[in-house]
């Protein structure tokens, strides 16, 4: 299978791209190089791995592929009240560009629209869970874009056709997280004899995901050909 990944240097992103890799699969991997992003990796010289370094945004061609899985995005809650300005651009902007480089190529040339969202679309709650058909409730500007995005998905389906899937899962953790995250930030702080750092009263609760369980996930899910559905 040949898959496009966009942000396949970042945290998912990286996980997916080791186990594609591994399972035979042909990966294109766009990716600015951001900040958050992985200079180097063990298949940077793999046969079947190429990095394209470009942003989603200004991108002008996409190449046949079966998958595009899109990655790519700002990610961080505190950076995105700092300055909306990146997320604006990559969550949106950037999803924008994708579907339409999608939407120009012929009928059968269009791969699945695979969109990595996250839970924080759904807003707060107090008690219980969400389910995929709850209303949308963005509490901070991420969330707002991803949520965003999603529109822009659910709509170039319905509107021209393309097939999506999108994911929302919750905080991911594991190897390769960058520092500013919470767990890698309450490991550094502890090894470095550090006060962790707390939000608000200590009182929230999160929902955490082993990244590679999540990757599972994902695979799970492409490997069974379903298509337009929200998980």
């Amino acid at each position: 299978m040949k898959f496009i990944v966009t942000g396949g240097r970042g945290f998912i992103g990286s996980h997916f791209v080791e186990r594609a890799l591994k399972e035979g699969h042909f990966v294109t991997d766009i990716d600015k190089l951001g900040y958050a992003s992985h200079e180097k990796l063990p298949w940077d010289d793999h046969p079947r791995y190429k990095l394209i370094k470009e942003d989603i945004s200004e991108i002008k061609h996409l190449s046949s592929c079966d998958v595009l899985v899109n990655f790519a995005a700002e990610s961080h809650v505190d950076n995105s009240i700092n300055d909306t300005n990146p997320f604006i651009k990559s969550n949106i902007l950037g999803v924008h560009n994708l579907l339409e480089l999608v939407r120009g190529k012929p009928s059968y040339e269009r791969p699945l629209f695979f969109h990595i969202s996250t839970d924080e679309v759904y807003g707060d709650i107090l008690e219980g869970e969400f389910v995929e058909t709850d209303k949308l409730t963005p509490s901070n500007p991420y969330a707002a874009t991803k949520a965003a995005a999603e529109m822009l998905v659910l709509a170039y389906n319905r509107t021209y056709g393309i097939d999506y899937i999108i994911t929302r899962s919750s905080n991911n953790y594991g190897e390769r997280q960058y520092e500013e995250k919470l767990i890698p930030k309450c490991l550094s702080s502890v090894k470095n004899n550090k006060k962790i750092p707390i939000h608000g009263d200590g009182s929230y609760v999160r929902d955490w995901l082993h990244v590679k369980d999540n990757v599972d996930g994902i695979f799970t899910i492409i490997e069974n050909g379903i298509k337009n559905e929200i998980y």
